[in-house]
């Protein structure tokens, strides 16, 4: 069995890409809470990578 974990740069890089799809969403929703949420929780994500 192999691992198939995600290095620290890796997960950093997914997490942008899903936090640009976030707030293109949210350009076309601004009001959108849940994506407002989303968006703060992959924010603090980041951060705290």
């Amino acid at each position: 069995m192999s691992d198939m974990g995600m290095t620290n740069k890796q997960f950093q890089g997914f997490v942008r890409l899903a936090l640009a799809q976030i707030d293109r969403a949210l350009q076309e929703s601004p009001d959108n809470e849940s994506l407002i949420a989303l968006r703060d929780i992959f924010q603090s994500m980041l951060e705290d990578s």
